[in-house]
């Protein structure tokens, strides 16, 4: 009988601090219809390309069953042994108000093209670029998809209108030129295409504000605990 009153303030406790769990949003999709313009924008997404040129070609075996939409093919990457991460694509998006950012998208690589692609992302605008991850192609001519990277719990890249990425070829690790995809040889007419890019993320809830009956359930627990205190007090 004795701890009642605790295991009352306890439970309400827990009902009150239960936060809502936040639905997942689609912030920003990039379907590249005969465009570069986001499909869908919660607000703040562009898109710029790097070094490369972009033409809109066949989806074909990406993450997009709609047969009559198309994919964004970039060509033009840099020569063999320069511009290691400096030729790609970079997509940016405004964070304000969302949290657990999670990039996900679709990659196809030609046989010439770099194998490696890495992943970098700023939280300054630009200024500084810090690789998240890095990406290997192991075939050539179809799509890879669903391709991602989970940046909930990287500092800096919640409620941020400075955030983007880049995906761009890099050197083979621990060398100084590029490997190719499938081909026996690198050429700058290898080719990359991209689908289905997306930032997903959750709204960064509030505090929740307790019901009237959760509160009123906590006062009477504490209220009780207290008494079980006093009398404790008195008979000592």
């Amino acid at each position: 009988m004795k701890f009642k009153p605790a295991l009352l303030a306890a439970g309400a406790f827990l009902a009150l601090s239960s936060a809502a769990h936040a639905e997942v949003v689609n912030l920003a999709t990039w379907g590249f219809n005969g465009n570069t313009k986001p499909a869908t924008d919660h607000g703040g997404a562009y898109f710029d390309a790097l070094g490369v040129s972009t033409t809109f070609v066949s989806q074909s075996g990406s993450s997009d069953t709609n047969a009559s939409s198309q994919a964004l093919n970039t060509a033009g990457y840099a020569a063999q042994g320069t511009g290691n991460m400096t030729t790609g694509v970079q997509f940016s998006l405004d964070t304000t108000g969302f949290e657990n950012i999670v990039f996900s998208f679709d990659q196809r690589n030609s046989g010439t093209a770099s194998a490696w692609t890495a992943l970098r992302y700023t939280i300054d605008g630009g200024d500084n670029w810090i690789q998240a991850a890095t990406f290997q192609m192991l075939k050539d001519g179809s799509f890879v998809k669903g391709l991602s990277f989970d940046f909930s719990n990287i500092l800096g890249v919640a409620d941020n209108n400075s955030f983007a990425v880049q995906l761009v070829s890099m050197f083979a690790p621990g060398t100084n030129a590029y490997a190719p995809t499938t081909s026996a040889n690198y050429g700058t007419s290898g080719t990359i295409r991209y689908d289905m890019v997306k930032f997903t993320g959750t709204e960064i809830m509030a505090a929740a504000v307790p019901e009237p009956e959760s509160l009123a359930l906590m006062l009477a627990g504490l209220g009780a605990m207290g008494l079980v205190l006093r009398r404790r007090k008195t008979q000592a």
